[in-house]
Order: C-alpha cells, then sequence, then structure tokens
C-alpha cells in the first residue's frame, strides 16, 4: 500500500517514515505498535514493510535533513543506524505543498507563490494521483495546526464548497483542500490535526458519494488521552469535579506554531472540549500551551483537578504527563493507514466512527470516554 503524509518533513512524519523503514530493515521491532499486537492477526493488515511513502511539505529542508534533525535532537533512534536509511528516504517522492488561509505562522515557514484555491486543488489533486497510480493510497494529514475556522455557510454543502473553491474564498483552507482531494480522488483520508481538514458537512457527502471512509481529528496522544482514561472514574464514584486546570509545554514546531493566537485556538478547542462532553456539565476548565524550545519535540502536562465529594468536601487530584510526542503518535499513525485501507478494502465509506479511539475530537461520535472508545473500536474489529 502507498501512504502519502501532508506535512511530510515534521517530526511525527519522519517519525513514522523512519520507524517502518527500520523495521524493514530489521534494525529495530514492532514493538509499541497495536495493530501489530495477536489479536488484529486475522484482519489480514496490509503489511508493514511493503508501506510506500510519499508527502507534501512546504519547507525547503531534504526529508533526510529533516528525519536526521529530528532523531538528533530527540534521541529516538540511532544516527548511525538512520545512515543506513539514508538512499531509501531520500528516494521517496515529496512535492511542494499550499498555504491557501493558513494564517501567517505557517506561511512564514515558506516561499510558496501565491495561487488560487483552484489551482492549488488541481496542483493537489495531480500529485496525489501520480503517486498513486491506481495503487491503493491513504491520505494522512501531519501538517501544522492551522487557525480555528468555525462551520461557515461555504461548507454546507458540497456544491457549496466547489463554488467557494471556484470563487477563491478565504473560508477554506489549505487542510480542507487537501480532504477534498484526497477523497474526490477516492483516497481514504485520516486528520491528526486540530485542524478544519474533513470536519465540514460538504466533505462529508463527498466521501459517501464517492464511496470512501475517512476519519479524525486530532490524534489523542498524551494529557488528553489520560483524561478520557479518569473522567469516567470520578463519573462511577459520583465526585463532582468543579475545575480542571492544563498546562502544556513542547519544544517543537508544533509548539512554536502554536504560540499564534488563531492557531492556538483550533488546539484549545479539542483539549477543552473533552471534559465537559463526558461529565454532561460545565465545569471550570482552562488550558494553556506554551513553546518551550529546549524540550524540541518532548512535551510536559501538569494537570490539576479539583473536586468534591461526600459532604462538599473539597479534595483534588495532580498528574504530570512527560513524553515523547512523535514517539507516541508514530504508531497511531501506522494503525491508522493500516485500518483505513483496510476499511476501503473491505467497502466502507463515510466516517469510520468506530476508531474514535484514536482521536481527541473524534468525528461522527460522542463518545469519548477511552473504555467506551475501546470497545467500539473492539466492535469494529470483530465485524471486520
Amino acid at each position: 500500500m502507498k501512504v502519502w503524509f501532508i506535512g511530510i518533513k515534521g517530526a511525527v512524519a519522519t517519525t513514522t517514515i523512519v520507524g517502518v523503514l527500520a523495521i524493514k530493515q530489521d534494525l529495530n521491532t514492532t514493538a509499541g505498535i497495536p495493530s501489530e499486537d495477536e489479536q488484529f492477526s486475522r484482519l489480514n493488515l496490509a503489511p508493514i514493510e511493503d508501506v510506500q511513502f510519499g508527502g507534501h511539505d512546504i519547507r525547503s529542508i531534504s526529508l533526510y535533513e529533516a528525519a536526521w534533525q529530528n532523531v538528533r535532537e530527540n534521541n529516538t533512534f540511532d544516527t548511525t543506524e538512520l545512515a543506513k536509511l539514508r538512499q531509501e528516504i531520500e528516494s521517496i517522492p515529496v512535492r511542494c505543498g499550499i498555504v491557501n488561509n493558513c494564517g501567517q505562522a505557517i506561511t512564514g515557514l515558506c516561499d510558496n507563490k501565491s495561487q488560487t484555491l483552484s489551482e492549488a486543488a488541481h496542483q493537489i489533486s495531480d500529485e496525489l494521483r501520480q503517486f498513486a497510480r491506481n495503487d491503493d493510497c491513504v491520505v494522512v494529514n501531519l501538517a501544522s495546526t492551522e487557525p480555528y475556522f468555525a462551520t461557515q455557510p461555504e461548507h454546507a454543502t458540497l456544491e457549496k464548497f466547489e463554488n467557494a473553491i471556484e470563487a477563491n474564498s478565504n473560508k477554506i483552507p489549505a487542510s480542507a483542500i487537501y480532504a477534498y482531494s484526497a477523497l474526490k480522488n477516492g483516497m481514504p483520508y485520516v486528520n491528526f490535526t486540530p485542524s478544519l481538514g474533513n470536519d465540514i458537512p460538504a466533505l462529508k457527502e463527498l466521501a459517501i458519494d464517492q464511496g470512501v471512509p475517512h476519519c479524525g481529528k486530532d490524534g489523542k496522544t498524551g494529557e488528553t488521552l489520560v483524561k478520557t482514561a479518569l473522567v469516567p472514574m470520578f463519573k462511577y464514584r459520583r465526585l463532582k469535579i468543579d475545575g480542571w486546570y492544563g498546562s502544556n509545554i513542547l519544544g517543537n514546531l508544533d509548539g512554536q506554531i502554536l504560540q499564534h493566537p488563531d492557531n492556538k485556538q483550533s488546539k484549545l478547542v479539542t483539549k477543552t472540549g473533552v471534559v465537559p462532553k463526558m461529565l454532561g456539565y460545565e465545569p471550570h476548565v482552562s488550558s494553556r500551551i506554551d513553546y518551550f524550545p529546549p524540550l524540541s519535540d518532548h512535551k510536559i502536562a501538569w494537570d490539576f483537578v479539583s473536586f468534591k465529594g461526600f459532604l462538599d468536601h473539597r479534595m483534588n487530584m495532580q498528574f504530570t504527563w512527560q513524553g515523547c510526542d512523535s514517539i507516541l503518535a508514530a504508531p497511531l499513525v501506522i494503525d491508522l493507514f493500516r485500518f483505513m485501507e483496510l476499511a476501503k478494502r473491505r467497502g466502507m465509506c463515510g466516517l469510520v466512527e468506530k476508531l474514535a479511539i484514536y482521536f481527541k475530537d473524534p468525528l461522527g461520535t460522542n463518545t469519548l470516554d477511552l473504555c467506551s472508545q475501546y470497545a467500539l473500536f473492539n466492535q469494529w474489529i470483530e465485524q471486520m
């Protein structure tokens, strides 16, 4: 199978590529990849060793240099071993991405020429088709977080969406053009980011029309993963949560982009919405994200939970989560492109909501707690 990454030079994409190629060359094992568990052996998933990569990116750095910098700064893989993968990494096709309506934080990273939405859509579609060449291909969005876009009238139907593209509307961001191009060409699409992407009625309509599965959004890798495991505990014991505060620091390109208020808003919407949706009431929820360059791709989250129990006695809980963002995310990306290829092969179309366990803001379902999501996921696996 083939996999096309949007944001292929980023930490998550390069970690995924290095990991898959290392497995292919017996330089590493499949440890930490959930879909490699024995329970999935009956599914006939695409072998990891057979995956071919390509992608879009807006930065001029070479793919190998981006991978080398990520590995060196975060000590995620031996640089000597990485050198053995150089030839294969350098053979991966990389095309120049688009930045339409992405905001200054992202457009400032590149020198891309100006183009209309229609030109961008034609470019992306052509390049996806050239890469796929009639093979199965899954498109995964791993690009930097765009500014927040609320649903607009232009998003309501496929006809309005396509008219907005022709009119070069400023209501259609690059992530939606990528999603549109993938679905239009019959390619399953995964939105691993908080950006708009496929989260609009027009593209959900397109996916059904084209018979293509898609899913998203915003990969659940760290602090929010813990939240979705803990909130049910408070509900089961009838402990009322009055407030939940989270402070996050990270040092990668994602952290740099998220210092821009418009881009940060997209992330905060998915991070802060989880707790109230799960509880069914509105505690005081606050979250902050700060850029701390020395951490590079590592991230630290400190959470403080204020809650009440019997006799309205106030208590609290605190926890700290420390992890490497790309190491946490890459195995989920591998799972998602394998499961989406399987979904397409089995004739599924539209939102694959039972993959909700992989996302902070899963599309197509209101099931957010980890245990219930795991039950849904297992049901889907049995059906498949």
